[in-house]
């Protein structure tokens, strides 16, 4: 298990507790101020992704360390764990209200503007914070049902290599599904520039490939976000670096063989 796991999952993946989804957390204070200064900014479209350059320093480091531990924690889950997720934010949420808000993924609405894919999915708490914000990221919010969301999630993630990472807004307080893309994930991103793990966790779950089910046919390697899927060289059949998989599970998706499972990590120095 993680250490997000160790304290606040409660014996359990710290996103699958329903503790961590509940109203009485969303409406906590440390929540509120955090959701009502990112909900209630102003987000400004540009071209390209501007990326911090050079070494960062120690007093750097610690600082977006501790913005990201605190208050915008972001780890890696599959498909499936994410219908999971899904279920419980809509047993969180009262019967009046609809459980998911589809919203604009504010990575890429930074990088490309317009981004009429709704691609990131508010959970559980709609009342209290996204209802008030109708502009953040440039509008164009729609609220829905645990099913529709589900439905919603089949069609994105057809779209390309998009991976998912449950966020917190305030940990432990699980308020956001990001659906998103590497080149422009702002948390994966400073997970590499600043050194540290805490902005963008790993998954609890590496993929591998079966050898005696792989066709070489390089989907995987096509297909990986991370670039840690490849071909080898002598055998021509796909190998995936254990060390380096963020188990996203896009490869999983797009392998015409069925030949890539997930294998459970236990190591936390590996997240």
């Amino acid at each position: 298990m993680c250490d997000y796991c160790v304290q606040h999952g409660h014996g359990e993946k710290w996103y699958l507790s329903a503790r961590n989804y509940s109203r009485k957390l969303a409406k906590s204070e440390k929540v509120k101020a955090f959701s009502e200064a990112y909900f209630g900014s102003v987000v400004t479209p540009s071209e390209g992704v501007h990326i911090a350059s050079g070494e960062p320093t120690e007093e750097e480091r610690s600082k977006i360390d501790l913005r990201y531990s605190q208050f915008l924690h972001h780890q890696v889950v599959s498909t499936e764990e994410v219908i999971a997720i899904l279920e419980l934010a809509g047993e969180q949420t009262e019967e009046s209200d609809q459980a998911v808000v589809l919203l604009p993924c504010i990575c890429r609405y930074r990088a490309y503007g317009s981004d009429p894919s709704l691609s990131c999915y508010g959970l559980a708490f709609t009342p209290e914070y996204t209802r008030r914000f109708p502009q953040f990221c440039g509008g164009d919010h729609k609220y829905v049902s645990t099913e529709e969301a589900k439905d919603a999630l089949e069609k994105l993630i057809e779209v390309g290599p998009i991976v998912h990472a449950m966020s917190a807004l305030g940990v432990p307080y699980l308020g956001m599904l990001c659906n998103c893309e590497m080149p422009v994930c702002r948390p994966y991103l400073n997970r590499l520039h600043y050194g540290i793990t805490s902005p963008f966790y790993k998954a609890h779950h590496r993929a591998h490939i079966d050898a005696q089910k792989c066709s070489g046919c390089g989907a995987c390697q096509d297909a990986c976000p991370f670039d840690v899927a490849k071909l080898d060289s002598e055998n021509k059949l796909g190998v995936i670096d254990s060390g380096a998989c963020f188990g996203c599970g896009v490869c999983q998706r797009h392998c015409p063989e069925n030949a890539i499972s997930f294998v459970p990590v236990d190591d936390t120095a590996r997240f």
